[in-house]
């Protein structure tokens, strides 16, 4: 819904166009915002569904802004409701596993940085349907280690294993890592982008799990390994709270040609990045990045950005 506030979005620049107006046909919305008329019609559509417009006989207005804004941040609080309790969630879970460790043989304590690497190739090859991560930086370990992962996950998927892997947002900093993400999703990986996410956690099948709650500390203080228990299945029900949040991305498909940058731009976009941290993040001016948008949305016929993302997900272009 904040595209309905974003003067450089298709649905942005229609509604802005009608406040001003008060009252406006489509023809005449053409003319203010050179948009094309499919696209001012489409825009109409999202904006009328939003309860953002009016339509009176054969021309628009627009309902208040301080009632379009009060229904934006109504629809950003429950997102970001969402999200705070999953990490809520995460957080109490991580509490009484810390609480058990040591006294159940259902969590064991991580003690060392390469006993967590070992864990974490251990617990691939032993499952036999779905790995699901939760993967974030930083990243402590070495070249070597990685391509030592991708070589094992690509063995693994060959042989039937299922991987569904939630990325924090920054994959796109690191070359590397976004090469890697792309080749294990052109192999078969099911693949989503969140904005945040709280801890790493990897789940193999529904027999064990490791968890790194705190990230961004050295090594792997705090890190539990968790076995089948009714803590591990809140962790996989917290997994799935997260994945429905995500952005699916998918190899480039249906023979559309699609830009590296063009999908590393409409995926941040659906993932809710502005347009001055994606132009930071990819080094464009934000000029570039708001022309690059808007011929996107045009290219999908999309009037928003979220689905904008949909529509490229479908079209297998993220």
């Amino acid at each position: 819904m904040f595209d309905v506030l974003d003067p450089d979005s298709a649905q942005g620049r229609v509604y802005r166009t009608l406040a001003r107006l008060v009252r406006s046909d489509v023809d005449k919305l053409v003319r203010h915002t050179g948009l094309s008329a499919a696209t001012v019609r489409q825009a109409l559509t999202e904006l009328a569904d939003l309860d953002a417009v009016l339509r009176v006989a054969d021309e628009w207005e627009a309902r208040s802004p301080a009632r379009v804004m009060s229904e934006v941040l109504r629809a950003e609080e429950t997102r970001r409701a969402e999200l705070w309790q999953a990490g809520a969630s995460l957080d109490a879970l991580f509490h009484v596993a810390r609480r058990d460790a040591g006294a159940t043989h259902d969590v064991e304590p991580v003690e060392h940085p390469l006993d967590l690497i070992t864990l974490t190739r251990q617990l691939q090859e032993r499952a036999t349907e779905r790995i699901r991560w939760l993967d974030r930086p930083p990243y402590h370990s070495t070249p070597d280690h990685f391509a030592e992962q991708e070589t094992l996950q690509g063995k693994r998927m060959a042989a039937g294993l299922t991987y569904s892997t939630l990325y924090h947002q920054a994959v796109y900093e690191n070359p590397a890592l976004f090469a890697s993400m792309t080749r294990m999703i052109e192999l078969g990986e099911d693949a989503r982008v969140l904005a945040e996410l709280p801890v790493k956690l990897i789940i193999g099948d529904e027999h064990t799990a490791l968890l790194v709650p705190e990230p961004a500390r050295v090594g792997s203080a705090g890190s539990l390994l968790v076995h089948r228990s009714g803590l591990l299945n809140a962790f996989a029900g917290v997994f799935e709270t997260l994945w429905t949040l995500g952005v699916p991305i998918s190899p480039a498909g249906d023979g559309m040609p699609l830009s590296e940058r063009d999908r590393m731009i409409i995926t941040l976009m659906a993932t809710g990045v502005t347009d001055e941290a994606i132009a930071r993040r990819l080094r464009l001016s934000r000029r570039t990045v708001v022309r690059r948008i808007t011929a996107l949305l045009d290219r999908l016929g999309a009037t928003t950005r979220f689905q904008a993302g949909v529509q490229a997900a479908n079209r297998g272009w993220l």
